[in-house]
């Protein structure tokens, strides 16, 4: 494993969500789940309270909200969820909290679906903590990157040893693994190469396409 790559993948996430949130927002809404993606994950939410792990901006935490009468939105970002509570100011069932996924200030077994989206996790002390934290018949919900494609092919120093080390980590903790589509998709190719070279940290030059599809793992674990 290549240990120089163990946040962001390579790219330029961090810089940005100080810098740019509004940036990263836009990159966080051009994610369109596939049809099917979107099933297997609604099926999969079951309860009442759930907990969006590195929630960014919320865009996704929004939608997911409902499903559920509360959800708990955690980020080691201030700025990004600054830029949340603004965004959403009227959703009453998002409760944020400043906090890393490997300290999840919250009490054992309280919540019934966690879901973690491209989140750069201290992975063993993350995955410890939200065990506990997920109720006995709750659901654990990852998806993440999963090969070089059109899309991770732009990422700045994209390390597949890093992506393989990540999934396999969740293979062997008992997650099932499954492929699934998502699109990346932009109103036109100005906007594309505004918001990817500013999140990705790349010359616009390469961006070269308003729409993506991409492939990401999904792994899910019912307790």
């Amino acid at each position: 494993m290549d240990n120089n790559y163990t946040k962001g993948f390579g790219t330029n996430f961090h810089k940005v969500y100080a810098e740019n949130a509004n940036s990263y927002h836009d990159f966080s809404a051009a994610e369109m789940f596939s049809q099917k993606l979107s099933q297997k994950i609604n099926n999969l939410f079951i309860g009442d309270v759930a907990l969006d792990v590195g929630c960014g901006t919320c865009h996704k935490t929004n939608i997911f909200s409902q499903f559920f009468n509360k959800i708990y939105a955690l980020d080691t970002s201030k700025e990004l969820l600054k830029f949340a509570k603004k965004k959403y100011t009227d959703n009453n069932k998002i409760d944020y909290i400043f906090a890393s996924a490997s300290q999840i200030p919250l009490l054992d077994c309280s919540v019934d679906v966690i879901i973690s989206t491209w989140t750069s996790l201290p992975l063993e002390e993350a995955v410890l903590e939200m065990q506990r934290v997920c109720k006995p018949s709750g659901s654990i919900i990852r998806i993440g990157t999963t090969m070089i494609d059109d899309f991770t092919c732009m990422f700045p120093k994209y390390s597949i040893d890093r992506v393989n080390y990540v999934n396999k980590y969740f293979r062997d903790e008992g997650f099932v693994e499954e492929i699934h589509d998502v699109f990346i998709k932009f109103e036109d190719l100005k906007t594309a190469k505004d918001t990817l070279s500013i999140v990705l940290g790349i010359s616009e030059d390469l961006v070269l396409k308003k729409a993506y599809k991409h492939k990401v793992v999904l792994h899910y674990k019912r307790k």
